[in-house]
């Protein structure tokens, strides 16, 4: 039987190591600015499915590269000069990238999800779900995910979520109820707190309802040097060696289904993608968050407790 003053030892040992865990949370939380915030969510819009949420080249599409995204955190970092990184993001030289077939035809086996995606393209208003798809980051993909089918690791005490991707839930829901239930919830899904506000509703609405099998393949594959949009290349022809093809409504008048699916598999196993780069789809100051995003983390890691980065 435990003694009392050994209680109140147990007691204030336990209550100091909370406490100091406590306090570097708070350090970590502190030293994660407006600015870092920002950063965090240039990040994982543009970087994060390949290279991984911490930068480790874990992302969710990593798996389809051989050899796989170079992992940011084992002193990449400190190899360069912020400007010099800034540059390398917007103005480098196009990594190209070996797939790994297998991985990638062991993917590609719904190559209707993905021509019926392609075919929405020229129907949707992108600068409304380009809104509702940064809401979408910060509010929602914690639990639905990156492509809406559900999360791998959910926060404690919450259920498997219902794939907003899932054709069939997309057929059951109306425009009306979809924008109801990002604002007020319904049963088995509890309502945002705080609550999304009604200007941002139809754009997260919107975002959810591009949501499929289809976003998710044009997405891992093709939305690197085609564009969310299809429309992205924006830039004079042939340079960079990026494909200089448009998804808009001429191209798919002029092309039959059979076409389509033809050069679906064409993009999927005979181009050779190249890592992007942002110069037409990212300000410098956008690429400097991310680089000082990245390198402030970096720093926070090596003070509260995660040991110095390897060189």
């Amino acid at each position: 039987m435990i003694r009392k003053p050994q209680v109140r030892h147990a007691w204030r040992a336990t209550a100091n190591l909370a406490a100091w865990v406590i306090g570097c949370l708070l350090a970590l939380a502190a030293s994660l600015s407006a600015a870092d915030l920002d950063g965090q969510r240039l990040y994982s819009k543009h970087c994060a499915s390949c290279h991984g949420p911490e930068g480790r080249g874990d992302g969710p599409d990593a798996g389809v590269f051989a050899p796989a995204p170079r992992n940011l955190r084992e002193g990449f970092l400190k190899q360069y000069q912020t400007d010099a990184l800034v540059r390398r993001i917007r103005d480098g030289t196009p990594l190209q990238l070996a797939l790994d077939l297998p991985a990638l035809q062991a993917h590609a086996t719904e190559v209707n999800a993905l021509v019926s995606h392609l075919q929405r393209l020229p129907t949707i208003d992108w600068a409304t779900v380009a809104d509702g798809w940064a809401i979408y980051n910060d509010r929602c993909e914690v639990c639905h995910g990156r492509y809406g089918g559900g999360s791998s690791v959910l926060p404690p005490g919450v259920r498997p979520p219902r794939a907003l991707s899932d054709p069939a839930f997309q057929r059951s829901i109306s425009d009306q109820e979809l924008i109801l239930v990002v604002r007020h919830g319904r049963k088995g899904m509890p309502a945002l707190t705080p609550r999304v506000p009604e200007s941002a509703a139809q754009p997260l609405a919107g975002f959810a309802r591009v949501l499929s099998p289809g976003f998710e393949l044009y997405t891992q594959y093709c939305a690197s040097c085609y564009g969310d949009d299809g429309l992205a290349v924006r830039h004079p022809a042939g340079s960079l060696g990026l494909p200089t093809v448009t998804f808009d409504r001429q191209y798919f008048a002029r092309r039959d289904p059979t076409q389509l699916h033809e050069a679906v598999w064409h993009m999927l196993k005979d181009q050779k993608p190249a890592m992007p780069h942002y110069r037409w789809t990212m300000s410098e100051a956008e690429a400097r968050a991310i680089v000082e995003y990245l390198q402030r983390s970096d720093a926070a890691r090596g003070r509260h407790g995660r040991g110095p980065i390897p060189q």
